[in-house]
């Protein structure tokens, strides 16, 4: 195990070298974790029986009053982090995972006891996925590659020991391959934290001091149109499935309400191969029913509405979508969405995004679109 978490120090080692640097206002920031697994569902109780444990290495660039656009958020904290995560159990193995995230503060930044919100998304590397031989009782992660969502709320009280801080919190994580791999029941951890950093820029701290107004000139914008293709690989999550591409169309026109908020509303259209096989294996295996005669088409088409956490050219996107042409019935009849979208340029957008019916996963969903 020792050799793996090297590897992955110098992975994170890495890309610490080629992350920007800017004024000087980092920090490093080491945190150990300890808690629970969560049973979402019933086919995982024999997986929620021990209490993982792990550490996090996190390198922070603290933005500054300099950057107006990011008053609105109370100029929060951006860095890529390095999380090892031992489940102590056999079945479940190891994760080692590599991701961005951001902090967001509470209050007034000047003073010595701080809340915030840190968020991150990244991928993680499993250790010991299922295996239909050796390892089928894995369930929740069906291939070494995951995706790797965090959610902590945390308290920081600043200066305990000169260029120190000291941090304390609760983590939810969550793991999930989007159904490109089944099994995929995931798994959910909730952990409590504790941890210090080091900041290098204690000897030139950051003003806070001084108020700062929120730039709010893009508020006036018209409604603006967004053409969107996305698409994948995933399968139909019964064991020993195949493999299929997916495509997705999406039109939507956004209004922006103010310079956090930006409302959408639009349509999709899902090209899903994995359903196609779907629909002719479960003819073949369930002929008794009359609704299983392998003719129904694979294509599905929705109405969505969602909103885009503006960020400084990079948002956090949350959409939720109803079917309005469902001719099979896969799921359930609404899904929603959770995502990120990273702007280049003032149209040009890439997503990364998830997909699920009622949070059981379909999908992960790589797009590029336009807003015109």
């Amino acid at each position: 195990m020792k050799y793996k978490i090297v590897t992955g120090i110098l992975f994170f080692t890495i890309n610490l070298t080629l992350w920007p640097q800017n004024e000087g206002h980092t920090s490093l920031h080491l945190e150990y974790f300890y808690g629970t697994i969560l049973k979402h569902k019933n086919k995982v109780s024999h997986l929620a029986i021990t209490n993982p444990d792990g550490f996090i290495l996190s390198y922070n660039h603290k933005t500054t009053p300099k950057n107006n656009n990011l008053a609105a958020y109370n100029f929060p904290d951006w860095g890529i982090s390095f999380i090892y995560h031992n489940f102590d159990n056999a079945v479940l193995g190891e994760t080692f995972t590599t991701q961005l995230n951001y902090s967001l503060y509470f209050g007034n930044r000047t003073r010595e006891n701080l809340f915030y919100i840190k968020l991150g998304q990244g991928i993680a590397y499993n250790t010991n996925p299922f295996d239909l031989e050796t390892n089928n009782k894995n369930i929740a992660f069906g291939s070494h590659l995951l995706a790797n969502t965090t959610l902590g709320i945390n308290y920081k009280h600043k200066k305990v020991f000169n260029a120190f801080d000291a941090t304390f919190g609760l983590m939810l994580s969550h793991y999930s391959n989007g159904t490109i791999k089944s099994p995929n029941l995931g798994l959910n951890t909730l952990s409590f934290t504790t941890g210090i950093s080091y900041n290098f820029d204690a000897n030139n701290p950051i003003d806070y001091s001084q108020p700062i107004t929120a730039n709010n000139n893009e508020t006036n914008e018209s409604l603006k149109l967004n053409l969107q293709l996305s698409g994948g690989i995933n399968s139909a999550g019964n064991l020993g499935t195949k493999q299929f591409p997916f495509y997705v169309g999406t039109v939507y026109v956004d209004k922006r309400l103010n310079r956090k908020s930006i409302l959408q509303f639009g349509s999709e259209l899902f090209i899903s191969k994995f359903l196609k096989e779907l629909i002719a294996y479960n003819a073949v295996a369930f002929p008794e029913f009359p609704e299983e005669d392998g003719k129904s088409d694979y294509k599905r088409v929705s109405l969505l509405v969602g909103h885009e956490l503006d960020i400084h050219n990079f948002s956090i996107i949350t959409q939720l979508g109803y079917y309005v042409y469902y001719p099979y019935r896969y799921e359930t009849r609404y899904y929603e969405r959770i995502g990120v979208k990273k702007y280049f340029g003032p149209k040009w957008f890439a997503t990364a995004s998830i997909k699920a019916h009622l949070f059981l996963a379909e999908s992960i969903d790589l797009g590029i679109g336009i807003r015109l």
